[in-house]
């Protein structure tokens, strides 16, 4: 079934979780302020404007949080601040460890469609 099983829910899982129907086995960074202010935001919007495209609502929350002031943001910080501490405990041994990723067009893939190409990175 799709459903989370019980025992693998966690403090920090619950803390961060979303209706999310597919379940990835990688620890993910713990949200920073932003994340946990547009998480909420994202919602309210998706409500108010179900038609608006998720790149307009990112560009909207993104000019939003930066007229915030330091106080506004205050809640946000903390909230980052607990997850991050939950997240902490958690997975103690946690380091972030971002995936390179392929830059578009710069370098050629190594796929079937360009036999030819090196493979001078392995």
């Amino acid at each position: 079934s799709s459903m989370i099983e019980p025992e693998t829910q966690t403090p920090y899982s619950d803390a961060t979780r979303t209706r999310s129907k597919k379940r990835i086995n990688r620890v993910k960074r713990p949200m920073n302020a932003f994340m946990v202010f547009s998480q909420l935001e994202r919602r309210k919007i998706v409500q108010l404007a179900p038609d608006m495209h998720n790149a307009e609502i990112s560009k909207y929350l993104g000019a939003r949080w930066k007229r915030l002031s330091e106080i506004e943001r205050r809640p946000f910080i903390d909230e980052a601040e607990r997850l991050k501490m939950l997240h902490l405990r958690e997975y103690p041994d946690y380091k972030y460890k971002p995936r390179k990723r392929a830059k578009k067009g710069s370098s050629p893939q190594r796929n079937s469609a360009n036999p030819h190409a090196s493979s001078s990175m392995d």
